[in-house]
């Protein structure tokens, strides 16, 4: 499933790193991942987003907040790597765990070398980072690279996609994705021919093996959901591997009308920790159109959600949320601009036009900062803390309950100044409690 990224969320990747590492690369991994990400949210009325995707699996840090986590990261995770830098907080885990491969292989051919950095597999996907460089500076320069491949196992051309594109290569290198791979041994030698970039036809070929990450659960064993309005939810086949969770969502809506704005369905999906730690994973819109007022909305999703905590339990929640803001004409469609609520960052400051956090207490530690909000809220979904200044839009990783109305919240660890303040978009929504799905997997 296609991940928009930019336009759409404003999102921070994050995830677990030793504590050595945390400081001096927690600031420089969010304004690095703001540049990429933070814009006004701009989205085209006539179709809702794919998928909105990444929401803070896992912030820096914490690590050392939760036993829930139980990784294993390696001493020297290659947190710079572009397998890291260029992937979902699953594969990021993936890295920081030190269960990705090299590879470094690099091959040139006419004028072009092209370097495969490291390599990733289960039985959901086979990752490939690499880069592509002219051999001399400045003679073949592209704004996006195409290029086409095959990908061999055991000599033998495997079933997958054949041509990729990619913008600012260059600059960041990039990662292939394979997805039909349960059925390749553990064993197998992996090639990649790459017989094409751009308009050049050259020969760049590589060999090498990847050892198989084995743990793969399937289920499909879950009850439909119903409430009294004749809304329905069901859980399909669910497969986890340990980058990622991928399901099939049926469900049918009927939609209130909304007194004015955007409306936009969607799941949220939680990771299940222990003593009442829930972790904020993807936040998922559905394809298609916007649900219809008044009418039955039925929804057929495959979401695959990156495994940046390791926990084996998800809650998936429906809902339909509308904001409020303004249409004005981007380029040749019409798009929406939301509105925003901000306020000072501080004590009893009330976050939100519409559904409120009171904020009670804010408490600084070593590696995170922890907010605890009085909210009648039943969608998880939090205040952000931004820093325009800084270009930080930063979002929740996680949150525990606490009594009645009171939600313990935890943020990424971030410098705090005259700059910084809450925000929250003007949003009403439309919840199903009765369609939660709880899965347990293990």
């Amino acid at each position: 499933m296609e991940k928009l990224r930019g336009e759409i969320s404003r999102m921070v990747d994050g995830t677990p790193i030793p504590e050595q590492k945390l400081q001096e690369t927690v600031q420089d991994a969010l304004i690095k991942a703001r540049n990429k990400e933070k814009k006004p949210f701009y989205f085209p009325k006539q179709r809702v987003i794919a998928t909105i995707a990444s929401i803070f699996v896992l912030a820096f840090g914490l690590l050392l907040l939760s036993n829930d986590l139980e990784l294993a990261s390696g001493e020297n995770p290659n947190t710079t790597s572009i397998m890291y830098q260029q992937s979902d907080d699953g594969l990021k885990r993936m890295v920081t765990e030190g269960r990705s491969q090299r590879i470094d292989q690099e091959v040139v051919d006419q004028g072009i070398k092209v370097r495969l950095e490291e390599g990733y597999m289960d039985n959901h996907q086979l990752a490939i980072s690499y880069e592509v460089h002219p051999e001399k500076e400045n003679e073949i320069l592209f704004n996006e690279w195409f290029i086409d491949f095959e990908l061999l196992v055991d000599g033998k051309s495997h079933p997958s996609l054949f041509q990729i594109s990619q913008r600012d290569v260059l600059d960041t290198g990039g990662v292939i994705h394979f997805n039909q791979v349960k059925d390749i041994e553990p064993n197998a030698e992996i090639s990649l021919h790459i017989n094409k970039v751009n308009d050049v036809e050259g020969d760049w070929f590589f060999q090498f093996h990847l050892d198989k990450e084995m743990e793969f659960l399937v289920s499909s064993d879950f009850e439909a959901k119903q409430d009294a309005l004749g809304n329905s939810m069901m859980i399909g086949n669910v497969e986890l591997s340990p980058s990622t969770l991928k399901l099939i969502a049926y469900t049918k809506l009927k939609v209130e009308e909304p007194e004015s704005g955007y409306t936009d369905f969607n799941y949220r999906v939680i990771g299940m920790g222990k003593e009442g730690h829930m972790y904020l994973l993807d936040n998922y819109s559905s394809g298609g159109n916007t649900p219809k007022v008044g009418k039955v909305n039925r929804f057929n999703d495959v979401l695959e959600i990156p495994r940046g905590v390791n926990v084996y339990s998800y809650q998936i929640i429906p809902y339909i949320t509308t904001f409020q803001g303004e249409e004005f004409i981007h380029e040749h469609y019409i798009s929406f601009k939301r509105n925003e609520h901000h306020v000072p960052f501080a004590e009893g400051e009330i976050v939100g036009s519409h559904s409120e956090f009171k904020v009670e207490s804010i408490k600084h530690k070593e590696d995170a900062t922890i907010i605890t909000y009085t909210t009648d809220q039943t969608i998880p979904v939090f205040p952000y803390i931004v820093n325009k200044e800084k270009d930080e839009y930063i979002n929740a990783v996680s949150f525990q309950y606490d009594g009645d109305n009171k939600v313990i919240v935890t943020y990424p660890k971030v410098d705090i100044d005259k700059d910084t303040h809450f925000m929250l978009d003007d949003a009403t929504y439309q919840v199903f409690p009765e369609l939660e799905t709880r899965i347990d997997l293990k």
